[in-house]
């Protein structure tokens, strides 16, 4: 894939980041489109009510989230559709401890207007064996 794909795919991630920065569920919410499915580690959000329920818990959890992305590989680049694997760390800190895992997404996102609507986000902590 072209260099513009991973640029393209790394803007959604920073798209991403930076709705769960701000902390605001309906900033958050409104990076998805409707219908989207996300799959997360610790739930999913199959229909509109799951996923706004996900969303919301994660924007308003106590701990920072956040996602450093060491490697980004689209696997579908097309004007209208843009989808990817993205594997890095999750790191959830409370200010004072700061935790980290591995972690590996799957994204699917269209373009709009200035900015992005994923269809489709399925992460996961791998387990060590």
């Amino acid at each position: 894939m072209s260099a513009d794909g991973v640029g393209r795919a790394r803007s959604v991630l920073e798209a991403l980041q930076d709705a769960v920065d701000s902390r605001d569920p309906e900033r958050l919410i409104g990076l998805f489109a409707d219908p989207a499915v996300l799959i997360g580690s610790s739930g999913d959000g199959r229909d509109r009510a799951g996923l706004r329920g996900y969303l919301t818990e994660v924007a308003t959890q106590p701990e920072s989230l956040r996602w450093d992305w060491h490697d980004v590989v689209p696997f579908h680049d097309e004007p209208d559709v843009l989808a990817f694997a993205a594997f890095g760390d999750v790191v959830v800190s409370d200010g004072s401890t700061e935790q980290r895992a591995p972690i590996r997404a799957s994204l699917v996102a269209a373009p709009v207007d200035g900015g992005w609507r994923i269809k489709h986000f399925h992460g996961s902590i791998p387990s060590v064996v």
